[in-house]
């Protein structure tokens, strides 16, 4: 009976969801970066963080690629209302947090980067999981 009905979609929701779409661009420019303007990237790092850097394995780039696409995917998905945004921002999680935490913990980035190397990926764990709690939060209300 109320499948005619619209629902009303907060001012809220769409403002989020534009901001996630618009991070995972920015995502995805800097891995295009990383990937294809490696060196230019690290004309202001040290010999030590140059020799890090390039000391990433490949793995960690592929983890890259999905953490973007998926995020990208699930901004998309977010906007068109679709559920399938839980799927793609869960992808999204967990490659951004075994990413993150490969490179900065295990591989020695705070070491090598200092504290304020840590700030950018505390700030994409921690939109990863905004965006994931977002999706899910509106699951029920917002999304088909």
């Amino acid at each position: 009976m109320t499948e005619g009905l619209s629902i009303s979609v907060p001012r809220w929701f769409w403002s989020f969801a534009l901001v996630a779409l618009l991070w995972n661009l920015m995502g995805g420019m800097i891995f295009l970066s990383e990937v294809f303007a490696k060196e230019a990237m690290m004309e202001s790092f040290t010999e030590e963080q140059k020799e890090w850097s390039r000391a990433i394995p490949f793995w960690v780039y592929v983890l890259f690629a999905f953490s973007v696409v998926s995020g990208l995917m699930g901004s998309i998905a977010l906007l068109a209302r679709r559920r399938l945004a839980i799927a793609f921002f869960t992808v999204s999680f967990v490659a951004v947090v075994v990413q993150m935490g490969y490179t900065m913990l295990i591989a020695g980035g705070l070491e090598v980067m200092g504290p304020s190397g840590a700030v950018m990926p505390l700030l994409v764990v921690t939109l990863s999981i905004l965006w994931l709690l977002l999706a899910k939060y509106s699951r029920e209300k917002y999304l088909r």
